[in-house]
């Protein structure tokens, strides 16, 4: 039986995460959001309070039909509410760091927290805010088609989509109908990174087919017109 897509329920939180985690373990954004290692139960507490409490939040895993098992997950964040108050909003704390290792942290967060306001602000939107799939189970066409679930609730809501890539995932989103975008960019520095290099994050967005061709930045150009005109 071939792999599906469901919504994640509050009852497989503990799988979704444990597939988060496994995805990210070697990724260096983990050592500034867990600088002290990852406690899996309060992750799992924090996870749960989200999907308990937060209205724009939606998730989803993807499950192997043969074992049962969730093999990867996705949350998006869909604001598609009418009115300009039910938007982005930047956010303004990480709340389990504190001291030098939310400053430290923040020098990460912060700039792509800038970029997306400048790009999308209060406008209407979906924001792929984490895809993950397990180690055991990469290139099985999970992630395909874990964004595509997302690119289906854009047509339908006639709206575009924002992520930030990796560099090996922007081959994914480009096959996917995705945009990189050129004339923005987003660069962490060498040394807040404690790398030898720069190191720039792929920025994305995903026009919906109503926008007929338009370019996220010929969008822009004209004002943003959620009609596309």
């Amino acid at each position: 039986m071939p792999l599906v897509v469901l919504p994640a329920l509050l009852q497989d939180i503990g799988p979704v995460c444990d597939t988060f985690l496994a995805a990210f373990k070697n990724e260096p954004i983990m050592k500034f959001l867990y600088p002290r290692g990852v406690d899996r139960d309060c992750h799992v507490e924090a996870t749960a309070e989200q999907w308990k409490h937060d209205s724009i939040v939606y998730n989803y895993k993807c499950v192997d039909t043969n074992t049962g098992k969730v093999v990867g997950m996705a949350t998006w964040e869909i604001y598609w509410q009418p009115g300009n108050e039910n938007g982005w909003k930047k956010p303004q704390d990480i709340p389990w760091l504190e001291g030098k290792e939310k400053e430290r942290c923040l020098r990460i967060l912060g700039p792509m927290w800038d970029v997306r306001e400048q790009l999308f602000g209060n406008r209407h939107h979906l924001y792929l805010h984490a895809l993950a799939v397990h180690p055991d189970h990469q290139r099985s066409g999970a992630g395909r088609l874990l964004v595509q679930q997302g690119i289906e609730i854009a047509e339908q809501l006639g709206l575009p989509i924002y992520t930030e890539s990796s560099q090996p995932g922007i081959h994914l989103y480009k096959s996917l109908g995705f945009e990189k975008l050129n004339h923005v960019r987003l660069i962490h520095k060498a040394e807040v990174l404690g790398e030898e290099q720069d190191a720039e994050v792929p920025l994305v967005v995903r026009m919906p087919s109503r926008a007929k061709g338009l370019s996220f930045r010929e969008w822009g150009e004209r004002g943003y017109n959620e009609n596309y005109a």
